[in-house]
């Protein structure tokens, strides 16, 4: 198996600039490795520093100490010190993140917001239009909608078009941030049939999954942050 993401004594402490540089502590010396078409899932309470790590792992926060090797391109790279051209080339190519909330794009489709990673990585038009309308139909977005900019549509509606956006072509590695928040019990299943779809495909999966039917039917591996808590 090839190792997707190898995570080596990663720290992470927040300062707070505008209440007199206090430091918060969240966890200390993360150790842990990922392989292609596994989903390690990350339990702990609230406030343990899950998102935290997902958001280090996709290079939005910057770790205090440590590195994060992303298998990009064949190779290794590390994300904490790779240069900004090099972070969005791994994000377009190798590194997705699939987030509760939809990045509403004025004026823009739905069917447009879900085809554009395939136009991305180089599919015909016509392909990524078809694959674009097969996976709003797989998870229930009514075909009046595929036309319209999503700004007014519901929570759960949203959230869909985030996630055929996410699975219409999964990345090698995927960051998953409680996709199944807003949705009712059968698009949970349709979420939870293209994770393990995208995983017997190859793809990696790190997974914040709140509902736990969910988690227990998705997970491979559990990583409990709370031991890397720091005092």
């Amino acid at each position: 198996m090839t190792t997707m993401i190898q995570v080596e004594n990663v720290a992470k402490t927040f300062t707070l600039h505008n209440q007199g540089g206090a430091r918060l502590p969240v966890f200390d010396n993360v150790n842990f490795s990922v392989e292609a078409g596994e989903a390690l899932v990350l339990a702990g309470a609230s406030g343990a520093g899950k998102s935290s790590l997902l958001r280090i792992l996709y290079g939005n926060y910057r770790p205090t100490a440590g590195a994060i090797r992303i298998t990009h391109a064949g190779r290794p790279v590390d994300i904490v010190a790779a240069v900004p051209r090099t972070v969005l080339d791994i994000r377009r190519r190798t590194l997705g993140f699939v987030s509760q909330f939809l990045r509403v794009i004025p004026r823009v489709s739905t069917l447009d917001i879900v085809r554009d990673p395939l136009l991305a990585r180089g599919a015909m038009p016509e392909t990524a239009t078809e694959r674009a309308k097969a996976m709003l139909a797989r998870l229930n977005l009514p075909e009046r909608l595929w036309n319209l900019a999503p700004a007014t549509f519901s929570g759960g509606e949203q959230q869909r078009v985030n996630i055929a956006r996410s699975f219409v072509d999964p990345s090698a590695i995927m960051l998953i941030d409680e996709p199944t928040a807003s949705l009712d019990a059968a698009n949970r299943d349709v979420v939870v049939d293209l994770i393990a779809e995208a995983r017997a495909a190859g793809s990696a999966i790190v997974g914040i999954f709140h509902d736990e039917a969910v988690r227990e039917r998705v997970a491979t591996r559990y990583l409990d942050i709370t031991a890397f808590r720091k005092a």
